[in-house]
């Protein structure tokens, strides 16, 4: 009887320390940005690291000027979900290439995505007989989320980036012209919701670069929201893009305005993002669409 005590008691501060280990896991995870400082940006020059007070965090932000003579306005680069503001790759070479074509770039550091939470058996439980609490078929796979779960972190993500759009105007006010969001991934998902919703005001131009959401009934009505934007639209798809993205290329396409092309065009890449030749040629379709629409658009 007396190792059954000591065992069973065993098992309970076991089962206790998962469920504080669970709690802590599942509330860092929820919180959206990286923890990241100026002092992780030291390699950079110190005028092109910002700070955006956001959910009383200081979250970085890259800011650079434009170069040269032409100054249409200011880029803002929102790299995918869980990214560094100078994300590898597409996201960081625009940071740097945009500025000898006329914009100031400005890169946020973009939501993250939650991890899934542990799930584990509370201490006062264990002894307690079974009753059945799980309906799910056998054969399905456990979600990581529930729907109530979901619910408030895609809150928590529009939160955030509504809180850091808007502190821009402060950071970019010598920059006068237009406006224009360039979004990777599901940050393009993020954004377009957020405009779809107006909750954000309008850019002059929006670029999504792969745009995808990792929920499946949200990523299902992301071509009609994207297609149904008043603002320009450049859609960028690479081949090595994520397979939800891949999934609603046609569909976004296929619901885009007829005889628009100031309204939404869709580009599809002919090598993988992975490849430097891919950034450049993501540069420049970005360079000839925006230079599209100020043609189209010269004072708005």
């Amino acid at each position: 009887m007396k190792s059954s005590f000591f065992l069973s008691k065993r098992f309970a501060l076991i089962a206790l320390s998962m469920s504080v280990f669970a709690w802590s896991v599942f509330s860092s995870a929820t919180a959206l940005a990286a923890e990241l400082t100026t002092a992780d940006y030291r390699y950079l020059p110190t005028s092109e690291v910002k700070q955006l007070q956001v959910n009383d965090q200081e979250v970085p932000a890259l800011l650079r000027p434009w170069l040269g003579k032409k100054k249409h306005g200011l880029a803002i680069i929102v790299p995918d979900f869980s990214n560094r503001a100078d994300a590898p790759g597409a996201a960081n070479f625009l940071r740097h290439q945009l500025n000898y074509a006329g914009w100031a770039t400005l890169a946020l550091t973009p939501a993250s995505v939650s991890q899934p939470p542990y799930f584990a058996t509370q201490a006062d439980e264990i002894a307690k007989a079974g009753q059945q609490s799980n309906t799910q078929v056998a054969a399905q796979e456990t979600p990581d989320y529930s729907e109530e779960q979901l619910v408030k972190i895609q809150q928590q993500q529009q939160d955030f980036m509504l809180n850091s759009m808007s502190q821009l105007d402060s950071l970019g006010k010598d920059f006068s012209g237009k406006r224009m969001i360039i979004a990777f991934g599901e940050s393009a998902n993020l954004v377009t919701e957020l405009l779809n919703a107006k909750r954000l005001p309008p850019p002059n131009m929006l670029v999504v670069i792969n745009p995808y959401s990792d929920i499946d009934s949200v990523n299902k009505l992301l071509a009609e929201k994207i297609t149904a934007l008043n603002v320009p639209v450049l859609d960028l798809q690479s081949k090595d893009g994520s397979s939800e993205s891949l999934a609603t290329q046609q569909q976004r396409l296929t619901l885009a305005p007829e005889n628009a092309p100031t309204r939404y065009s869709q580009q599809i890449l002919a090598l993988d993002l992975s490849l430097q030749v891919s950034w450049e040629n993501t540069f420049n379709l970005i360079k000839g669409f925006s230079a599209r629409i100020n043609k189209a658009y010269p004072n708005g």
